[in-house]
């Protein structure tokens, strides 16, 4: 009950007034607003597809429903008569259309007779988008043959086969038969890269400046009164991480409404999962800023945590490009950061993983927060000044 009151206070004290809520909610929601509409896409916006289908056959057919099924993407069908494949993979290549899907000729006669055949994709490079269409040309195709090879088991007449395998297929679709994705891990593009980068080195920011209030009740003797009272030194450590924690799940919440259902910029994540791993990061965040307020003596010098702690942590921990691209031994010392491990929870919950199967990384996150809370809660006692 005392935590509680010492963290409402803390609360009050951070949002009691105008300048308080400008300065902490509303300043950062701007901020990450204007970064994430200027390098990330709309949720909203669709990405313009060409599809040359140059087989004309009623398996190929399938194929362009599974594509039109898409809501990232909007379908632009092209004459196969008339148009010219090179020329169709330049507009790609200039920028005219995020992909072209290609289906060559003889697609639905090589499925019939069970031979191997593939539909291309042309794409300029690797996103988080066409990655995912990538996957649902693979499992168009691998279904498409798998019914083929069922009915061609079950009947010897092609006439007969071919039945089989539209009733099949027609089941599929109907929702009678489930066909399951495998989950793919994948390089995500340099701009969606640099928005988990950039919200995450903001949530380090917002966890600093939550920890502010702890520190100037210590240097102000503040802290010293609140021991002297009969109240346990464990609650006025918990009360006082639980206020910091709490403000900044309040900056973070907000800020990941807006970003998603104002300026419209979906991480590819569930709603529900994000806020998980962001909590998480946010809990081992305010951590190690309690932990870094240590090795400042008051409260103007809390800002250099900023540079001691925050922005090098960010930059080996991956926020600002991938730690594929670092050294070895800084990619072992990224592991030590709790940045490298939000980021990859987030990139394997944008590949499909559900909550539970982020279980570990989330748990090393609650780690980092147990150990540095820890060592947090005692280093900011009055004595340790």
């Amino acid at each position: 009950m005392n935590s509680l009151t010492i963290a409402k206070l803390h609360l009050r004290r951070a949002l009691g007034n105008r300048k308080g809520l400008l300065v902490v909610v509303l300043l950062p929601i701007l901020v990450i607003s204007l970064i994430v509409g200027q390098f990330g896409r709309t949720s909203g916006e669709r990405i313009p597809v060409a599809l040359l289908n140059a087989d004309g056959g009623w398996l190929s057919e399938q194929v362009a429903a599974a594509i039109r099924s898409g809501e990232t993407y909007s379908l632009l069908e092209q004459d196969a008569a008339a148009s010219d494949l090179e020329r169709l993979k330049s507009s790609v290549y200039d920028g005219e259309w995020g992909a072209l899907v290609y289906i060559p000729p003889g697609f639905t006669a090589k499925l019939l007779a069970g031979e191997e055949t593939a539909v291309q994709l042309i794409r300029k490079n690797e996103k988080l988008w066409n990655v995912s269409l990538g996957l649902t040309l693979s499992e168009t195709t691998d279904r498409l043959a798998g019914s083929i090879a069922l009915a061609a088991s079950a009947e010897e007449r092609p006439g007969n086969r071919e039945r089989l395998a539209r009733a099949l297929l027609e089941r599929q679709t109907a929702g009678g038969l489930r066909v399951e994705r495998e989950q793919l891990v994948h390089k995500a593009d340099n701009a969606y890269v640099l928005v988990i980068g950039l919200m995450l080195l903001f949530v380090m920011i917002l966890a600093n400046q939550s920890i502010h209030g702890v520190v100037e009740d210590r240097d102000r003797r503040t802290m010293a009164r609140m021991f002297a009272a009969p109240v346990r030194a464990g609650e006025i450590a918990l009360g006082n991480f639980l206020g910091s924690f709490l403000l900044g799940s309040l900056q973070l919440v907000l800020i990941l409404v807006v970003t998603r259902y104002v300026v419209g910029f979906d991480l590819g994540v569930p709603f529900g999962e994000l806020v998980a791993i962001m909590e998480c990061f946010l809990l081992a965040a305010v951590g190690l800023s309690a932990a870094a307020a240590a090795l400042v003596k008051n409260t103007a010098m809390l800002g250099s945590i900023n540079n001691m702690v925050v922005i090098p942590t960010c930059m080996l921990g991956g926020c600002f490009w991938p730690v594929a691209m670092m050294p070895d031994f800084m990619r072992k010392l990224a592991n030590f950061t709790p940045q490298r491990w939000a980021i990859a929870a987030l990139e394997q919950a944008s590949s499909g993983a559900s909550l539970p199967a982020l279980g570990l990384r989330l748990g090393i996150l609650v780690l980092f927060a147990a150990v540095l809370l820890a060592f947090g809660s005692y280093v900011l006692r009055p004595a340790a000044r």
